[in-house]
């Protein structure tokens, strides 16, 4: 039995849920008031796969695409996995998916397993689960989860399965 920790940013734009997400998955709560991330905020939540110890390292990156460029060296260095979020309610914040991936990359210095999370589905949805396939497929996501932090629906997987992800990727 093994012990790892990993560094996983969370990003997406303003309110698709990516603070809520990481909440739910490390304190299992969930509040309806929002407040905007500043910079990032980091979690850190322990969990067992395969047998191995893995201490997860969650980054909470802001959701300001004015600021994409001057966070993507000092945030994304070094991470592991990248968790892109859009919101069911809003498939504009899909459409800029494509470059907080290609800032993370870009700024981690290297090609990183990501897996795309389309938030809120305990709400009115408009875009299909056909459309988030399609938006996976295009990122070259290793996967995609419909979530809601609200309810925790999938959230717990999507961690644990990153995390999985991340283990058959990282050479040690």
């Amino acid at each position: 039995m093994a012990v790892y920790k990993f560094k996983v940013c969370v990003v997406g734009d303003p309110m698709v849920g990516k603070t809520s997400l990481i909440k739910r998955f490390v304190y299992n709560m969930f509040s309806d008031r929002y407040m905007m991330t500043i910079g990032t905020n980091i979690y850190k939540k322990t969990i067992s796969v395969n047998g191995n110890t893995v201490h997860l390292m969650l980054w909470d990156v802001m959701g300001n695409a004015g600021f994409r460029n001057i966070i993507k060296t000092a945030y994304f260095y070094g991470a592991n996995g990248l968790f892109v979020v859009g919101d069911l309610t809003r498939p504009e914040t899909f459409e800029s998916l494509p470059d907080w991936v290609a800032a993370a990359i870009e700024g981690a210095e290297r090609e990183i397993p990501l897996v795309l999370i389309g938030n809120k589905s305990d709400l009115e949805w408009k875009i299909s689960e056909d459309d988030v396939i399609s938006w996976a497929a295009e990122l070259f996501a290793k996967g995609y989860y419909i979530t809601s932090a609200k309810t925790g629906d999938n959230v717990n997987r999507a961690f644990r399965d990153i995390a999985k992800i991340i283990l058959k990727n990282e050479k040690f």
